[in-house]
C-alpha cells in the first residue's frame, strides 16, 4: 500500500516537469544538440564521451528518447522520472529482502522516491545517466542476493551483465563491487575476506572503467585543477562532505545545485577531520559491539560517496544533491533502523513521511521551472559565484535580455577575472549587439588567458563586421590547422570571400558547412546568395527553399528569393510582402517597386 501512494504521489509531485523546458548546463550538449543523439548515430554515441563522460548507454536511451519526443522537453522529463520510478520499487524490493521489516522497507522508499535532494536528479535531463545507472545498480545487487542464496551461476552472470550496463550508463557504478561487500556484512553479520573472491571480476572491470573516465574527464577538462589542493586539505574538506550530506538529509531546506567549497580555515578543516574521526569511530565500536548491519550501511553510504569527495578534483562544487541519489537509500536504512527500534506505527510513520518529503520536493521543483529561474535561486542563497554570474548572464543574452546580461558578465570577470568563459561570453554579447570593437576587446582578454579556439572564431566574426577581412580570415585559419572540421570558421571564411566576391571560394567553405551540418538555415541561406551572384538565380531559390523549411521566420530569406524569382522574370511579390510585414527595408523598396 505505502509503494503504490508513494509511487502515485511520486508523479503528482513531478507532474510539473512536464511542461518545464531543459537548462543550458550539460542539457544541449547531452541531447538537444548533440548530433550524435538527434540522428540516432549509435557508432558515434559508443566511439565518444560527452561532457567528460563515457556513458554510450545512457546516450543510447536520449536517442531512444529523441526518437520518441525530439526536442520536446515534457518527454524527456518523462523519461527520468520513469526510471526513477522504477528505481524506486526496486529499492523496495531490496529492502523488504535485505531486513524482512515494513516500516524500513516502507521509509526507505518512501525516502528514496520523495526526499527533495532527489530532485536535481530528477528534474535535470542530463542526470539521466544517474538514475538509469542506479536502475543497473539495483537489479545488479538484487541478482546478487538470488546468487547468494541459490548459488547459480546464471544469477551472477546477471549481476554481471547489471554491472557492465551500470558502469556504461555512468562510471560511478564502478563502486559497486565494494557495495556489495557492504551488504555481505550486513547479511551475513559478520567481515570476511572471502567476501573479496568473487568480486574480483567487477573489480578489474572497475579499474579500466575508471582509468577511461579519467581520460575522459581529463581531456573535457573536467579535472579542476584550481581545486587541486594539498591532500590533508582535501581529506579534510572531504569529512567536512560527508557531514554536510548527512544534514542535508535530515534538514533538507536551502537546497541549491551549487554548493560553492567553503573558506579555507581551521575551523572548516577541524569539522571535517573530526567528523572523519567520528565515523571511523562508530564504525569500528559497530563491529566490536557486533551490530554489523549498521557498520554495514555506514560504509555502504561512504562507498556510494567516496567517488564524489573530491579527493580527485572535478567539477566546481564540493558536494552536490545529485551525488546522493544513491547514498540517500543508506541514510534511509539508518533512519529506518533507528525507527523501528521505537515500535511506531507502521501506516502513521509512512504517512508521515510521505507528506513531509511531498510538500518540501514540490516546493523545491519549483525553482526548476526554467533555467534563469533555477540560476537566479542559486544566485540569491550563494551571491557572487562565477559559474552562476556567467549561467544568468548568458541565459539572459539567450532571452535577448542584454542589459542585465551585461550587467552579470561584469560581475562574472570581477569575481573571477582569471577564468577566460567569462569574457568570452561577454565578447559574444557584444557581437550579438553589433558592437565588434568591444567584442574583439573582451575576445582579446579571453585568448591572454587562454588559447581558447572559439575566442579566435568570435574575434573573425568582430573582424568581418568591421570590414577588416585580412584579419578575420587570418583567425578563422588559425582555427582550421587544429580543428578542421570547426564549421563555424568555415562560415566565417565563407562570409569573408562572399563579400570579396571570391565566389568559387565562398561556395567551396559553405559546402563544407553543410557537409558537417545539414541543418543550419543561414548556410543553405548564404549558399543560395552565392548562386545568385553567379547568375544561377533557378539553384538560388532551392536552397532558400531548403533554408525556410528548416527556419519559415528567416524573414531576409523571403526578400531575397523574391530578387531570385524577378530575375527569372517570375511574381516574387509574397516574398516581398512577407519580409516588408517584418520591417526589413530592402523588401519594403522592393515591394514599393515591383508590386505597386
Amino acid at each position: 500500500m505505502a509503494l503504490t501512494v508513494a509511487l502515485i504521489v511520486t508523479v503528482l509531485v513531478y507532474y510539473k516537469f512536464f511542461f518545464y523546458g531543459h537548462i543550458s548546463w550539460d542539457d544541449p550538449e547531452m541531447v538537444f544538440k548533440n548530433k550524435f543523439v538527434t540522428t540516432f548515430d549509435v557508432k558515434g554515441l559508443f566511439t565518444n564521451h560527452f561532457v567528460g563522460n563515457y556513458i554510450p548507454i545512457t546516450m543510447l536511451t536520449h536517442s531512444i528518447g529523441w526518437l520518441l519526443f525530439e526536442n520536446n522537453d515534457g518527454g524527456h522529463h518523462f523519461i527520468n522520472l520513469l526510471f526513477h520510478l522504477i528505481n524506486g520499487v526496486l529499492v523496495y524490493q531490496l529492502t523488504k529482502r535485505l531486513f524482512k521489516n515494513d516500516l524500513i522497507t516502507n521509509i526507505a522508499t518512501i525516502v528514496f522516491l520523495l526526499h527533495p535532494m532527489q530532485v536535481e536528479s530528477v528534474g535535470w535531463i542530463s542526470e539521466l545517466k544517474n538514475i538509469l545507472s542506479t536502475t543497473f545498480y539495483l537489479a545488479g545487487v538484487l541478482s546478487y542476493l538470488n546468487f547468494s542464496e541459490h548459488s547459480k551461476k546464471s544469477d551472477y552472470a546477471l549481476c554481471f551483465f547489471y554491472f557492465i550496463l551500470g558502469c556504461l550508463s555512468k562510471s560511478s557504478v564502478v563502486v559497486f563491487p565494494v557495495a556489495l561487500i557492504c551488504l555481505d556484512i550486513l547479511m551475513q553479520k559478520k567481515v570476511s575476506f572471502k567476501f573479496l573472491i568473487n568480486k574480483i571480476p567487477f573489480i578489474i572491470i572497475s579499474i579500466v572503467i575508471g582509468l577511461i573516465n579519467i581520460k575522459t574527464q581529463t581531456a573535457d577538462q573536467f579535472i579542476n585543477l584550481s581545486h587541486e589542493f594539498p591532500y590533508y586539505q582535501r581529506i579534510g574538506f572531504a569529512g567536512y562532505a560527508l557531514l554536510k550530506y548527512f544534514i542535508l538529509f535530515l534538514v533538507p531546506f536551502n537546497l541549491s545545485v551549487i554548493y560553492p567549497y567553503p573558506e579555507i580555515n581551521t575551523a572548516v578543516f577541524a569539522v571535517g577531520y573530526s567528523g572523519l574521526l567520528i565515523i571511523i569511530a562508530l564504525i569500528i565500536l559497530f563491529i566490536k559491539q557486533k551490530k554489523y548491519p549498521t557498520a554495514a550501511i555506514i560504509l555502504f553510504i561512504i562507498t556510494n560517496l567516496i567517488l564524489v569527495l573530491q579527493l580527485i578534483p572535478f567539477g566546481e562544487v564540493l558536494y552536490a544533491d545529485r551525488y546522493a541519489y544513491v547514498p540517500l537509500i543508506g541514510f534511509a536504512w539508518l533512519i529506518g533502523l533507528i525507527l523501528s527500534n521505537l515500535k511506531l506505527p507502521v501506516s502513521i510513520l509512512s504517512f508521515v513521511f510521505i507528506a513531509l518529503f511531498s510538500v518540501f520536493s514540490f516546493s523545491r521543483s519549483l525553482d526548476w521551472k526554467s533555467a534563469l529561474n533555477l540560476y537566479e535561486d542559486i544566485n540569491k542563497k550563494y551571491p557572487n559565484q562565477f559559474l552562476v554570474l556567467n549561467s544568468i548572464g548568458v541565459e539572459s543574452m539567450f532571452l535577448n535580455e542584454n542589459e542585465k546580461a551585461l550587467d552579470y558578465l561584469n560581475k562574472a570577470v570581477s569575481v573571477a577575472p582569471r577564468n577566460y568563459k567569462g569574457f568570452y561570453n561577454r565578447g559574444l554579447l557584444y557581437l550579438k549587439n553589433n558592437q565588434p570593437e568591444q567584442a574583439i576587446k573582451s575576445f582579446n582578454q579571453t585568448l591572454e588567458l587562454y588559447n581558447y579556439s572559439k575566442a579566435y572564431v568570435g574575434r573573425a566574426n568582430a573582424y568581418y563586421l568591421l570590414g577588416d577581412f585580412p584579419k578575420a580570415i587570418n583567425d578563422a585559419n588559425f582555427v582550421l590547422k587544429t580543428e578542421p572540421n570547426n564549421t563555424k570558421a568555415h562560415f566565417v571564411l565563407g562570409n569573408c570571400y562572399n563579400d570579396l566576391n571570391r565566389l568559387d571560394d565562398a561556395l567551396n567553405e559553405y559546402n563544407i558547412c553543410l557537409k558537417y551540418n545539414k541543418d543550419e538555415a543561414e548556410f543553405y541561406f548564404k549558399r543560395g546568395i552565392v548562386y545568385g551572384k553567379k547568375q544561377d538565380f533557378n539553384a538560388c531559390i532551392n536552397e532558400i527553399n531548403i533554408c525556410l523549411q528548416l527556419n519559415p521566420n528567416y524573414y531576409e530569406a523571403y526578400y531575397w528569393r523574391g530578387v531570385a524569382k524577378v530575375n527569372l522574370k517570375q511574381n516574387g511579390c509574397e516574398d516581398f510582402k512577407i519580409a516588408a510585414q517584418k520591417n526589413h527595408q530592402p523588401a519594403i523598396d522592393a515591394f514599393n517597386k515591383f508590386c505597386r
